[in-house]
Protein backbone atom coordinates (compact mmCIF):
# COMPACT_ATOMS: atom_id res chain seq x y z
CA UNK A 1 0.00 0.00 0.00
CA UNK A 2 2.79 2.48 0.91
CA UNK A 3 4.99 2.25 -1.76
CA UNK A 4 1.96 2.45 -4.27
CA UNK A 5 0.85 5.22 -2.90
CA UNK A 6 3.68 7.27 -2.35
CA UNK A 7 5.56 5.50 -6.07
CA UNK A 8 8.27 3.02 -6.47
CA UNK A 9 9.56 0.33 -4.13
CA UNK A 10 11.07 -0.49 -0.19
CA UNK A 11 14.00 0.82 -1.45
CA UNK A 12 13.00 4.26 -2.98
CA UNK A 13 13.52 7.55 -1.66
CA UNK A 14 11.03 8.72 0.17
CA UNK A 15 8.46 11.60 -1.10
CA UNK A 16 9.14 14.91 -0.01
CA UNK A 17 7.99 16.19 3.74
CA UNK A 18 5.96 18.47 1.46
CA UNK A 19 4.48 19.72 -1.26
CA UNK A 20 1.70 19.37 -3.89
CA UNK A 21 0.51 15.72 -3.76
CA UNK A 22 -1.97 15.98 -6.82
CA UNK A 23 -0.15 13.35 -9.01
CA UNK A 24 -0.61 10.71 -5.96
CA UNK A 25 -3.68 8.70 -5.76
CA UNK A 26 -5.04 8.48 -3.08
CA UNK A 27 -6.33 4.99 -0.87
CA UNK A 28 -10.28 3.67 -0.22
CA UNK A 29 -10.29 0.94 1.97
CA UNK A 30 -13.44 -0.77 2.77
CA UNK A 31 -14.60 -3.88 3.93
CA UNK A 32 -16.34 -5.68 6.98
CA UNK A 33 -15.73 -4.90 10.51
CA UNK A 34 -12.13 -6.03 12.37
CA UNK A 35 -10.75 -6.74 9.05
CA UNK A 36 -8.04 -3.79 10.26
CA UNK A 37 -8.98 -0.92 7.61
CA UNK A 38 -8.18 1.49 10.50
CA UNK A 39 -5.05 -0.45 11.47
CA UNK A 40 -3.48 -0.35 8.05
CA UNK A 41 -4.83 3.37 7.82
CA UNK A 42 -3.24 4.41 11.46
CA UNK A 43 0.03 2.91 10.20
CA UNK A 44 -0.07 5.06 6.87
CA UNK A 45 -0.12 8.02 8.85
CA UNK A 46 2.23 7.44 11.26
CA UNK A 47 4.80 5.96 9.39
CA UNK A 48 3.98 8.90 5.94
CA UNK A 49 6.34 11.17 5.44
CA UNK A 50 4.64 14.42 6.12
CA UNK A 51 6.11 16.80 8.62
CA UNK A 52 3.83 17.26 11.91
CA UNK A 53 0.75 19.75 11.74
CA UNK A 54 0.84 19.01 7.84
CA UNK A 55 -1.32 15.93 7.92
CA UNK A 56 -4.42 15.18 10.13
CA UNK A 57 -6.33 12.08 10.87
CA UNK A 58 -9.50 12.18 12.16
CA UNK A 59 -13.58 10.31 12.22
CA UNK A 60 -15.34 11.16 9.24
CA UNK A 61 -17.85 12.56 11.77
CA UNK A 62 -16.27 14.92 13.43
CA UNK A 63 -14.54 16.36 9.94
CA UNK A 64 -18.20 16.74 8.65
CA UNK A 65 -19.31 18.39 11.76
CA UNK A 66 -16.42 21.22 11.62
CA UNK A 67 -17.23 21.15 7.42
CA UNK A 68 -20.91 22.44 8.79
CA UNK A 69 -19.83 24.60 11.75
CA UNK A 70 -17.73 26.50 9.30
CA UNK A 71 -20.31 27.15 6.79
CA UNK A 72 -22.80 28.09 9.58
CA UNK A 73 -19.99 30.27 10.94
CA UNK A 74 -19.59 32.07 7.44
CA UNK A 75 -24.05 32.13 7.86
CA UNK A 76 -23.88 33.78 10.57
CA UNK A 77 -21.58 36.42 9.53
CA UNK A 78 -23.63 37.54 6.77
CA UNK A 79 -21.34 35.96 3.69
CA UNK A 80 -22.19 32.87 1.64
CA UNK A 81 -21.62 29.23 2.57
CA UNK A 82 -18.94 28.62 0.07
CA UNK A 83 -17.56 24.99 1.03
CA UNK A 84 -14.97 25.43 -1.64
CA UNK A 85 -13.34 28.90 0.90
CA UNK A 86 -14.33 26.28 4.00
CA UNK A 87 -12.30 23.20 2.20
CA UNK A 88 -9.02 26.09 1.34
CA UNK A 89 -9.60 27.13 5.18
CA UNK A 90 -8.79 23.48 5.66
CA UNK A 91 -6.10 23.21 3.95
CA UNK A 92 -4.65 26.00 5.01
CA UNK A 93 -4.52 24.54 8.53
CA UNK A 94 -3.95 20.74 8.22
CA UNK A 95 -1.67 20.53 5.45
CA UNK A 96 -2.74 17.88 2.39
CA UNK A 97 -2.83 14.66 3.54
CA UNK A 98 -6.30 13.64 5.28
CA UNK A 99 -6.84 10.43 6.91
CA UNK A 100 -10.78 9.91 7.27
CA UNK A 101 -11.51 6.96 9.78
CA UNK A 102 -15.16 5.13 8.84
CA UNK A 103 -16.31 7.19 6.02
CA UNK A 104 -19.72 7.03 5.68
CA UNK A 105 -23.12 9.05 4.19
CA UNK A 106 -26.20 8.71 5.99
CA UNK A 107 -27.11 12.60 5.75
CA UNK A 108 -28.30 14.41 2.89
CA UNK A 109 -26.43 17.67 3.81
CA UNK A 110 -22.94 15.95 3.72
CA UNK A 111 -24.23 14.30 0.42
CA UNK A 112 -24.90 17.30 -1.16
CA UNK A 113 -21.93 19.49 -0.21
CA UNK A 114 -18.91 16.55 -0.11
CA UNK A 115 -19.20 16.61 -4.49
CA UNK A 116 -17.94 20.91 -3.81
CA UNK A 117 -15.81 19.64 -0.49
CA UNK A 118 -13.72 17.06 -1.95
CA UNK A 119 -13.35 18.38 -5.38
CA UNK A 120 -11.96 21.62 -4.29
CA UNK A 121 -9.17 19.71 -1.83
CA UNK A 122 -8.09 17.19 -4.52
CA UNK A 123 -7.95 20.78 -6.82
CA UNK A 124 -5.71 21.96 -4.32
CA UNK A 125 -3.89 18.63 -4.05
CA UNK A 126 -4.55 16.58 -1.41
CA UNK A 127 -4.44 13.18 -0.91
CA UNK A 128 -6.89 11.38 0.63
CA UNK A 129 -6.90 8.20 2.25
CA UNK A 130 -9.67 6.45 4.01
CA UNK A 131 -11.53 3.66 5.75
CA UNK A 132 -15.60 2.63 5.18
CA UNK A 133 -17.34 -0.54 5.33
CA UNK A 134 -18.81 0.08 1.69
CA UNK A 135 -17.97 0.13 -1.92
CA UNK A 136 -17.66 3.58 -3.39
CA UNK A 137 -20.61 2.21 -5.48
CA UNK A 138 -22.85 1.73 -2.35
CA UNK A 139 -22.15 4.87 -0.29
CA UNK A 140 -25.60 6.78 0.57
CA UNK A 141 -27.48 3.92 -1.18
CA UNK A 142 -31.44 4.65 -1.58
CA UNK A 143 -30.43 8.13 0.01
CA UNK A 144 -32.58 11.56 -0.61
CA UNK A 145 -31.34 13.57 -3.75
CA UNK A 146 -28.55 10.68 -4.24
CA UNK A 147 -28.10 12.16 -7.69
CA UNK A 148 -26.07 14.89 -6.54
CA UNK A 149 -23.60 12.50 -4.73
CA UNK A 150 -22.96 10.28 -7.71
CA UNK A 151 -20.12 12.49 -9.32
CA UNK A 152 -18.22 12.42 -5.96
CA UNK A 153 -18.51 8.62 -5.98
CA UNK A 154 -16.97 8.92 -9.22
CA UNK A 155 -14.34 11.31 -8.05
CA UNK A 156 -13.35 8.86 -5.61
CA UNK A 157 -13.09 6.18 -7.64
CA UNK A 158 -10.74 8.41 -10.06
CA UNK A 159 -8.92 9.97 -7.08
CA UNK A 160 -8.32 6.83 -4.78
CA UNK A 161 -6.99 3.12 -5.35
CA UNK A 162 -9.81 1.19 -4.06
CA UNK A 163 -9.13 -1.55 -2.14
CA UNK A 164 -11.62 -4.41 -0.52
CA UNK A 165 -9.68 -5.76 2.87
CA UNK A 166 -12.69 -7.55 3.33
CA UNK A 167 -12.27 -10.76 5.71
CA UNK A 168 -14.39 -13.28 7.71
CA UNK A 169 -12.08 -12.66 10.36
CA UNK A 170 -12.72 -10.11 13.27
CA UNK A 171 -9.61 -8.93 14.31
CA UNK A 172 -10.97 -7.28 17.23
CA UNK A 173 -13.19 -10.39 18.41
CA UNK A 174 -9.53 -12.74 18.73
CA UNK A 175 -8.04 -9.78 21.21
CA UNK A 176 -11.19 -9.39 23.47
CA UNK A 177 -12.85 -12.81 23.50
CA UNK A 178 -11.19 -14.22 26.34
CA UNK A 179 -10.50 -11.24 27.81
CA UNK A 180 -13.93 -9.39 28.11
CA UNK A 181 -14.72 -8.40 31.64
CA UNK A 182 -18.36 -9.14 32.37
CA UNK A 183 -18.76 -6.75 35.04
CA UNK A 184 -18.57 -3.53 32.68
CA UNK A 185 -21.09 -5.32 30.47
CA UNK A 186 -24.08 -6.46 32.11
CA UNK A 187 -27.40 -9.08 30.56
CA UNK A 188 -30.97 -7.76 31.46
CA UNK A 189 -32.87 -11.24 31.84
CA UNK A 190 -34.89 -13.04 34.30
CA UNK A 191 -32.24 -14.12 36.84
CA UNK A 192 -30.51 -10.28 37.14
CA UNK A 193 -33.57 -7.75 36.18
CA UNK A 194 -32.98 -4.37 34.93
CA UNK A 195 -32.41 -2.84 38.76
CA UNK A 196 -30.33 -5.59 39.44
CA UNK A 197 -28.28 -4.56 36.47
CA UNK A 198 -28.69 -0.34 37.43
CA UNK A 199 -27.13 -1.79 40.82
CA UNK A 200 -23.81 -3.64 39.24
CA UNK A 201 -23.50 -0.56 37.08
CA UNK A 202 -23.81 1.75 39.64
CA UNK A 203 -21.36 -0.08 41.75
CA UNK A 204 -18.55 0.16 39.39
CA UNK A 205 -19.14 3.81 38.68
CA UNK A 206 -18.36 4.01 42.85
CA UNK A 207 -15.55 2.20 41.72
CA UNK A 208 -14.15 4.38 39.14
CA UNK A 209 -14.37 7.52 40.93
CA UNK A 210 -12.33 6.00 44.05
CA UNK A 211 -15.57 5.42 46.67
CA UNK A 212 -15.95 9.53 46.63
CA UNK A 213 -18.17 10.37 49.35
CA UNK A 214 -20.50 12.56 47.08
CA UNK A 215 -22.57 9.29 46.76
CA UNK A 216 -23.04 6.37 48.13
CA UNK A 217 -22.32 2.86 46.14
CA UNK A 218 -26.15 2.55 45.36
CA UNK A 219 -25.82 5.97 43.88
CA UNK A 220 -27.79 7.87 46.35
CA UNK A 221 -26.54 11.46 46.44
CA UNK A 222 -25.59 12.10 42.86
CA UNK A 223 -27.13 14.98 40.87
CA UNK A 224 -28.38 15.23 37.55
CA UNK A 225 -26.06 17.52 35.67
CA UNK A 226 -26.23 19.22 32.05
CA UNK A 227 -23.95 19.25 29.41
CA UNK A 228 -24.40 22.60 26.99
CA UNK A 229 -23.58 21.81 23.09
CA UNK A 230 -24.73 24.44 20.17
CA UNK A 231 -27.35 26.61 22.02
CA UNK A 232 -28.98 24.03 24.15
CA UNK A 233 -28.19 21.88 26.64
CA UNK A 234 -27.94 17.86 27.33
CA UNK A 235 -29.42 16.19 30.32
CA UNK A 236 -26.92 14.02 32.23
CA UNK A 237 -29.18 11.93 34.71
CA UNK A 238 -25.94 11.59 37.20
CA UNK A 239 -22.72 11.98 37.24
CA UNK A 240 -19.14 12.42 39.25
CA UNK A 241 -15.51 13.13 38.49
CA UNK A 242 -15.47 12.56 34.76
CA UNK A 243 -17.77 9.18 34.90
CA UNK A 244 -21.42 10.13 33.48
CA UNK A 245 -24.29 7.41 34.07
CA UNK A 246 -27.35 7.20 30.97
CA UNK A 247 -30.16 4.76 30.14
CA UNK A 248 -30.29 4.31 26.37
CA UNK A 249 -33.55 6.17 26.40
CA UNK A 250 -31.65 9.27 27.23
CA UNK A 251 -28.86 9.13 24.76
CA UNK A 252 -30.87 7.57 21.72
CA UNK A 253 -34.05 7.83 21.73
CA UNK A 254 -34.29 11.35 21.98
CA UNK A 255 -32.65 13.66 19.24
CA UNK A 256 -29.06 13.58 19.33
CA UNK A 257 -26.30 13.55 17.11
CA UNK A 258 -22.55 13.38 16.75
CA UNK A 259 -21.91 17.37 17.85
CA UNK A 260 -24.07 16.04 20.79
CA UNK A 261 -21.94 13.22 21.11
CA UNK A 262 -18.82 14.53 20.70
CA UNK A 263 -19.61 16.80 23.43
CA UNK A 264 -19.88 13.93 25.77
CA UNK A 265 -16.45 12.28 25.01
CA UNK A 266 -14.86 15.72 25.61
CA UNK A 267 -16.74 15.89 29.21
CA UNK A 268 -16.26 12.36 30.59
CA UNK A 269 -13.88 9.42 30.19
CA UNK A 270 -16.05 7.02 30.96
CA UNK A 271 -19.84 6.64 30.18
CA UNK A 272 -22.50 4.40 31.60
CA UNK A 273 -25.44 3.34 28.90
CA UNK A 274 -28.14 1.33 31.04
CA UNK A 275 -30.72 -0.55 29.55
CA UNK A 276 -30.06 -1.42 26.10
CA UNK A 277 -33.01 -3.32 24.22
CA UNK A 278 -33.36 -5.02 21.39
CA UNK A 279 -32.91 -3.39 18.21
CA UNK A 280 -35.33 -3.79 14.92
CA UNK A 281 -36.41 -1.72 11.98
CA UNK A 282 -39.05 -0.19 14.56
CA UNK A 283 -36.53 1.51 16.27
CA UNK A 284 -34.40 2.80 13.36
CA UNK A 285 -33.67 6.28 14.57
CA UNK A 286 -32.62 4.91 17.89
CA UNK A 287 -30.64 2.06 15.99
CA UNK A 288 -28.96 5.08 13.68
CA UNK A 289 -27.74 7.21 17.00
CA UNK A 290 -26.20 4.33 18.94
CA UNK A 291 -24.12 4.01 15.74
CA UNK A 292 -23.03 7.47 15.86
CA UNK A 293 -22.43 7.42 19.34
CA UNK A 294 -20.30 4.11 19.56
CA UNK A 295 -18.02 5.41 16.55
CA UNK A 296 -17.58 8.82 18.33
CA UNK A 297 -16.79 7.51 21.71
CA UNK A 298 -14.32 4.72 20.21
CA UNK A 299 -12.67 7.08 18.22
CA UNK A 300 -12.08 9.32 21.35
CA UNK A 301 -11.34 5.89 23.68
CA UNK A 302 -13.97 7.03 25.85
CA UNK A 303 -15.10 4.11 28.52
CA UNK A 304 -18.72 2.12 27.39
CA UNK A 305 -20.12 0.39 30.25
CA UNK A 306 -24.03 -0.98 29.47
CA UNK A 307 -26.30 -3.43 30.61
CA UNK A 308 -28.08 -4.60 27.21
CA UNK A 309 -31.22 -6.88 26.61
CA UNK A 310 -28.66 -9.50 24.97
CA UNK A 311 -24.38 -9.78 24.01
CA UNK A 312 -23.66 -6.85 21.24
CA UNK A 313 -23.85 -9.00 18.34
CA UNK A 314 -27.77 -10.63 19.27
CA UNK A 315 -29.14 -7.16 19.75
CA UNK A 316 -29.60 -6.19 16.29
CA UNK A 317 -32.96 -8.76 15.62
CA UNK A 318 -33.91 -8.02 11.68
CA UNK A 319 -32.46 -9.59 8.50
CA UNK A 320 -30.22 -7.27 6.33
CA UNK A 321 -33.05 -6.26 3.58
CA UNK A 322 -32.09 -3.54 1.33
CA UNK A 323 -34.31 -1.35 3.54
CA UNK A 324 -31.96 -1.41 6.14
CA UNK A 325 -29.00 -3.13 4.45
CA UNK A 326 -26.73 -0.10 5.35
CA UNK A 327 -27.95 -0.11 9.02
CA UNK A 328 -27.22 -3.89 9.70
CA UNK A 329 -24.07 -3.28 7.88
CA UNK A 330 -22.56 -0.22 10.47
CA UNK A 331 -24.48 -2.21 13.71
CA UNK A 332 -22.34 -5.07 13.02
CA UNK A 333 -19.24 -2.42 13.37
CA UNK A 334 -21.33 -0.62 16.26
CA UNK A 335 -21.34 -4.28 18.11
CA UNK A 336 -17.78 -5.49 17.22
CA UNK A 337 -16.66 -1.94 18.90
CA UNK A 338 -19.02 -2.74 21.99
CA UNK A 339 -17.37 -5.46 22.70
CA UNK A 340 -13.98 -4.03 22.56
CA UNK A 341 -14.73 -1.79 24.51
CA UNK A 342 -14.66 -4.08 27.57
CA UNK A 343 -11.37 -5.82 26.72
CA UNK A 344 -8.34 -4.86 29.08
CA UNK A 345 -6.33 -3.45 26.14
CA UNK A 346 -8.96 -1.20 24.95
CA UNK A 347 -9.77 0.07 28.52
CA UNK A 348 -6.15 0.50 29.31
CA UNK A 349 -6.11 3.05 26.57
CA UNK A 350 -6.00 6.73 27.58
CA UNK A 351 -8.67 8.80 26.95
CA UNK A 352 -8.69 11.22 24.06
CA UNK A 353 -11.52 13.84 24.27
CA UNK A 354 -11.86 16.14 21.32
CA UNK A 355 -10.51 19.52 21.25
CA UNK A 356 -13.14 22.43 20.73
CA UNK A 357 -12.41 23.94 17.79
CA UNK A 358 -13.04 27.99 17.08
CA UNK A 359 -16.27 27.94 14.91
CA UNK A 360 -17.87 25.47 17.53
CA UNK A 361 -16.69 28.12 20.00
CA UNK A 362 -18.24 31.01 18.01
CA UNK A 363 -21.07 29.25 17.44
CA UNK A 364 -21.88 27.91 21.30
CA UNK A 365 -21.02 30.92 23.16
CA UNK A 366 -21.12 33.92 20.19
CA UNK A 367 -18.01 36.33 19.44
CA UNK A 368 -18.18 37.76 23.26
CA UNK A 369 -16.60 34.49 24.43
CA UNK A 370 -17.50 33.90 28.48
CA UNK A 371 -15.72 31.24 29.25
CA UNK A 372 -17.05 30.62 32.55
CA UNK A 373 -20.52 29.65 30.79
CA UNK A 374 -18.73 26.82 28.83
CA UNK A 375 -18.67 24.48 32.20
CA UNK A 376 -22.44 24.61 32.60
CA UNK A 377 -22.41 21.16 33.23
CA UNK A 378 -23.43 20.50 37.30
CA UNK A 379 -25.40 22.38 39.06
CA UNK A 380 -23.89 23.67 42.18
CA UNK A 381 -24.37 23.29 45.76
CA UNK A 382 -23.28 25.99 47.94
CA UNK A 383 -20.85 23.29 49.73
CA UNK A 384 -19.34 23.01 45.96
CA UNK A 385 -19.28 26.83 45.52
CA UNK A 386 -17.44 26.86 48.96
CA UNK A 387 -14.85 24.47 47.77
CA UNK A 388 -14.01 26.72 44.61
CA UNK A 389 -13.86 29.79 46.14
CA UNK A 390 -11.42 28.57 48.95
CA UNK A 391 -9.37 26.75 46.13
CA UNK A 392 -8.57 30.33 44.27
CA UNK A 393 -8.86 32.40 47.48
CA UNK A 394 -5.05 32.20 47.52
CA UNK A 395 -4.28 34.66 49.44
CA UNK A 396 -6.80 33.67 52.05
CA UNK A 397 -8.03 37.41 52.10
CA UNK A 398 -11.81 36.71 51.49
CA UNK A 399 -12.28 37.96 48.26
CA UNK A 400 -10.51 37.53 44.97
CA UNK A 401 -9.00 40.04 43.07
CA UNK A 402 -8.78 40.34 39.35
CA UNK A 403 -5.47 38.17 40.00
CA UNK A 404 -6.60 35.69 41.43
CA UNK A 405 -9.91 35.31 39.25
CA UNK A 406 -7.11 35.31 36.06
CA UNK A 407 -5.88 31.93 37.64
CA UNK A 408 -9.39 30.17 37.73
CA UNK A 409 -10.05 31.25 34.19
CA UNK A 410 -6.41 29.90 33.32
CA UNK A 411 -7.58 26.76 34.48
CA UNK A 412 -10.77 26.78 32.83
CA UNK A 413 -9.20 27.49 29.29
CA UNK A 414 -6.66 24.79 29.92
CA UNK A 415 -9.23 22.34 30.74
CA UNK A 416 -11.68 23.47 28.03
CA UNK A 417 -9.14 24.81 25.10
CA UNK A 418 -5.98 23.10 26.10
CA UNK A 419 -3.84 26.29 26.69
CA UNK A 420 -4.04 28.75 29.46
CA UNK A 421 -4.19 31.39 27.39
CA UNK A 422 -7.01 34.22 28.58
CA UNK A 423 -6.87 37.83 26.48
CA UNK A 424 -7.30 40.53 29.37
CA UNK A 425 -10.39 41.70 27.91
CA UNK A 426 -12.17 39.12 29.02
CA UNK A 427 -10.72 38.41 32.38
CA UNK A 428 -12.07 42.23 32.26
CA UNK A 429 -15.26 41.51 31.65
CA UNK A 430 -15.85 38.58 33.90
CA UNK A 431 -14.34 40.39 36.62
CA UNK A 432 -16.94 43.52 35.77
CA UNK A 433 -20.06 41.14 36.08
CA UNK A 434 -18.59 39.33 39.17
CA UNK A 435 -18.11 42.66 41.33
CA UNK A 436 -21.37 43.83 41.95
CA UNK A 437 -20.62 46.98 43.94
CA UNK A 438 -18.13 47.86 41.98
CA UNK A 439 -15.73 47.60 44.79
CA UNK A 440 -13.07 46.43 42.69
CA UNK A 441 -12.85 42.79 44.62
CA UNK A 442 -15.23 40.25 44.48
CA UNK A 443 -16.98 38.99 47.32
CA UNK A 444 -17.70 35.26 48.72
CA UNK A 445 -21.30 36.38 48.22
CA UNK A 446 -21.14 37.82 45.12
CA UNK A 447 -19.05 35.29 43.83
CA UNK A 448 -21.72 32.41 44.88
CA UNK A 449 -24.64 34.55 43.08
CA UNK A 450 -22.42 34.54 39.87
CA UNK A 451 -21.09 31.16 39.69
CA UNK A 452 -25.03 30.30 40.84
CA UNK A 453 -26.23 31.94 38.01
CA UNK A 454 -23.62 31.20 35.01
CA UNK A 455 -22.40 27.36 36.54
CA UNK A 456 -18.76 26.59 36.89
CA UNK A 457 -18.10 22.97 37.25
CA UNK A 458 -16.32 21.21 39.64
CA UNK A 459 -16.29 17.91 38.21
CA UNK A 460 -12.21 18.73 37.10
CA UNK A 461 -10.99 19.17 40.60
Amino acid sequence: FFSGIFGGGGDAPAAPASGPLADVRGLYLFGGVGCGKTFVMDVFYLCAPIEAGRKRRTHFHKFMHEVHMRLHGLRQAGEPADVERVADDIVEADGLMFCFDEFNVTDVGDAVILRGLFGRLWERGALVVTTSNRHPEDLYKNGIQRDLFVPCIKQIQEKCVVHDMDSETDHRLLSTASRAATDTYVIIDEANPKAAAEAALLERMHELVDGSLRFSADGAGLRKSYVYTQGRKIRVPKACKGVAFFTFADLCARPLGAADYLILARAFHTIIVHDIPLLSLERLPEVRRMITMIDVFYDHKVKVFASAAAEPFELWQDSATDTVQDEAFAFDRCASRLRDMQSEEYKGQRHAPPLPDENEAREVMGDDVHLLDQLRIVELSGEDLDQLWEHYDADGSDTIDKGELTMLLEDVSRLRSGHGNVPAAVVDEIFEQMDANGDLVISRGEFQRYCAASGISLWYL
